[in-house]
């Protein structure tokens, strides 16, 4: 199931972005194409079972096609998720069109007073009309007073019960604001009192990628077993495609490898490729002491971000 990158266009320029170096204006903007896109979907079933396709950018709804992006897929019968941050006219536009469609939204959200009137008004708007159809994720950030906003926004809306948190992640290059190794112990102190409050409200929560265990003290995973949040995450990516057609293993490894799928006979393959090329580095650890770290043997943590490995290894 890989992601597609319909553009590289943003209407956000968050610090954080662990797709900065592949954004507009860093690199020239592209869309997607119809041909393109059509040539991938012809790819990608060729390999069984892959029925489900992540729609990302960028932000995806900037591509002028994209209506009919998600309208190819729905005749082919694809599942579709959509990561959008919904603070664009045109978003709010495809909410409303799509809201009776068997599409899930996935709303990157920052905190709502980082909203500006407009983008109050288009993300709220969106969020009413999406209702259960949209899932929350953010990234919960060392200084932030608490996170409960998240659960407020569920709430009101009527949203999926269910929050995707992440941690802030490099790029391979270091370029955007990320986690330093001192943040990462306050940031999951935060992630487990957001815990305890979603238990109250019966909302779950899901992990992304490239959060290492050991951040986290015994009590802490305790106290998210019990809240129902039982931790897991790992650093095994969908591919993504960007918008000219190249796999890359992560945006955050973006500037390490790309690959035109065409290169590829199946997604498989793609894939495959990718998992050979990084397997030797995924032993290095985000620190130095993950090498001997139990839970790294049997593979129950991945030791946190591969692009944070490589950028702490420097000579890789």
């Amino acid at each position: 199931m890989p992601n597609l990158m319909l553009t590289n266009y943003c209407n956000y320029k968050c610090s954080y972005c662990f797709g900065m170096d592949f954004m507009s204006p860093k690199l020239p903007g592209l869309n997607m194409s119809r041909e393109t896109f059509s040539d991938i979907i012809s790819w990608v079933q060729k390999t069984p079972e892959r029925n489900t396709i992540h729609l990302m950018g960028g932000e995806p709804t900037l591509n002028p096609d994209f209506e009919w992006m998600v309208e190819h897929l729905l005749a082919r019968d694809f599942r579709i998720t959509v990561f959008s941050n919904l603070a664009t006219g045109q978003a709010l536009d495809y909410a409303g069109k799509m809201n009776i469609l068997p599409v899930t939204w996935v709303v990157n959200v920052n905190p709502p007073e980082t909203w500006n009137e407009a983008r109050k008004d288009s993300i709220t708007e969106a969020l009413k009309l999406l209702g259960p159809r949209a899932n929350i994720t953010f990234n919960i950030m060392p200084d932030a007073e608490n996170n409960d906003w998240a659960i407020n926004l569920i709430n009101e809306y009527h949203l999926n019960k269910g929050i995707k948190v992440g941690f802030v992640l490099p790029t391979a290059t270091g370029s955007n604001y990320y986690l330093d190794d001192d943040e990462y112990t306050v940031v999951a102190r935060k992630l487990v009192e957001l815990a305890k409050e979603c238990e109250k409200y019966g909302i779950k929560i899901d992990y992304e990628c490239g959060i290492p265990t050991c951040i986290f003290t015994d009590e802490q995973l305790g106290i998210l077993w019990d809240t129902g949040n039982r931790f897991a995450s790992s650093c095994y990516s969908r591919l993504d495609i960007t918008p000219d057609g190249k796999c890359i293993y992560c945006l955050p490894l973006a500037t390490k490898e790309s690959v035109h799928f065409s290169r590829f006979e199946t997604y498989l393959d793609a894939k495959n490729h990718f998992e050979r090329k990084w397997a030797p580095l995924r032993r290095l650890g985000r620190t130095e002491n993950c090498f001997e770290c139990n839970l790294m043997q049997p593979g129950t943590c991945h030791g946190g971000c591969l692009a944070k490995m490589i950028l702490n290894a420097k000579n890789v």
